[in-house]
């Protein structure tokens, strides 16, 4: 796995580096409202897991669409660009969010961003059934898929903002 390839390994990292920060108690960027452990993870994964990880993505799949399609076992074509324009869509959102320090900003974002990565992922599930596509792009990508939606899931449950 090198050049292109390595990219693929940016959004899992950036998920794990999300949950060591939540889970030593990091200070997470913006406005919190101090409720402790699941709060730093819920928004470190929104910073960095949903907000950092869709903006690099979003140019991902828009300035470097063909690199990108290659990595992931696709070619390049126009839908390519509208996964590009929601993945930095929801980025920004999420970077947004965590600064403001909205609760009902954090919840709504987790919930747009967390559905459209597990969708993601399904897809690129489906892609390694029915196409055999191993591809970094297609199989590592899960680690991001599921990861911060599970953990989003859970931090918005454990706490009262639900």
């Amino acid at each position: 796995m090198i050049g292109r390839d390595v990219v693929a390994l940016f959004p899992p990292a950036l998920f794990i580096i999300a949950c060591v920060l939540g889970l030593v108690g990091a200070d997470p960027p913006g406005d919190s409202t101090g409720s402790g452990l699941a709060e730093s993870l819920l928004l470190w994964t929104l910073y960095l897991s949903i907000g950092w990880a869709g903006v690099g993505a979003g140019l991902s799949h828009t300035v470097f669409a063909k690199s990108t399609a290659k990595s992931i076992g696709w070619e390049t074509n126009n839908f390519q660009y509208e996964i590009g324009f929601a993945d930095f869509s929801t980025g920004v959102a999420a970077i947004y969010a965590v600064h403001v320090g909205s609760p009902t900003a954090w919840a709504a974002v987790a919930i747009a961003g967390g559905l459209f990565r597990v969708l993601a992922g399904i897809n690129h599930i489906r892609g390694i059934i029915r196409d055999k596509n191993y591809a970094p792009g297609n199989s590592l990508i899960l680690i991001a898929n599921f990861g911060p939606p599970i953990v989003m899931l859970i931090t918005l449950l454990s706490t009262d903002i639900l």
